[in-house]
């Protein structure tokens, strides 16, 4: 009898730690407001900050892989909410549209804070692209890059490339995924795109 007071007692207490350490997770897992890392002002809005390629819109890999159809930059969204887990971002377009970014910070080797700070912005479209030709906004505007844009015109094409292939701005190489098993290598040389080699990962 004693005995298995004991043991029922020792499970009680058991269940009880497991219990608030779920608890103190779950307060420690609070959700990344977009509103407060982008230090959103009462009525300001937000935009894209580079073209956002995806297939699904419910399932939208943070790799940017450029393939099927994209968010334009510039374009306006509405925020709705990020997961409590930091595994997604979710967003509307003005049409109602809703799109889901799948994150992953060991692809993107950043925080999710960090890569909403740097996929979405308060610029619009023609703040966004002050100051660039009009055939290299076209081809921006296409999702294209050819050698000859500088680095600020790829990554409005582009957006940054995967911290995973890609860990600096600063590398020569830049490495982005074009399709699930096919990447490509876009070479500068200082500022500008020199070559873009296709690597195929098969």
């Amino acid at each position: 009898m004693v005995k298995s007071r004991l043991i029922a007692n020792m499970k009680f207490g058991v269940l009880t730690v497991v219990a608030a350490a779920l608890g103190l997770m779950a307060g420690c897992a609070d959700p990344v407001v977009m509103a407060e890392v982008l230090q959103l002002r009462e009525g300001q809005k937000i935009y894209t900050n580079y073209n956002l390629w995806y297939t699904d819109p419910a399932d939208i890999s943070c790799l940017n892989i450029q393939q099927g159809a994209f968010i334009p930059l510039g374009t306006e969204v509405e925020p709705v909410g990020t997961s409590r887990w930091g595994d997604t971002i979710t967003f509307r377009d003005k049409l109602g549209k809703t799109y889901v970014i799948k994150f992953r910070s060991g692809y993107r080797l950043c925080t999710m804070a960090d890569f909403i700070a740097y996929t979405f912005t308060t610029k619009n479209r023609e703040e966004l692209l002050d100051g660039i030709s009009e055939e290299v906004k076209t081809r921006i505007e296409r999702g294209e890059v050819v050698p000859g844009m500088s680095q600020r015109e790829v990554l409005l094409a582009y957006g940054p490339p995967p911290g995973c292939r890609t860990p600096s701005l600063r590398n020569e190489t830049w490495i982005y995924w074009i399709s699930d098993s096919r990447t490509v290598r876009l070479v500068f040389r200082g500022d500008k795109v020199r070559n873009i080699l296709n690597i195929n990962e098969n």
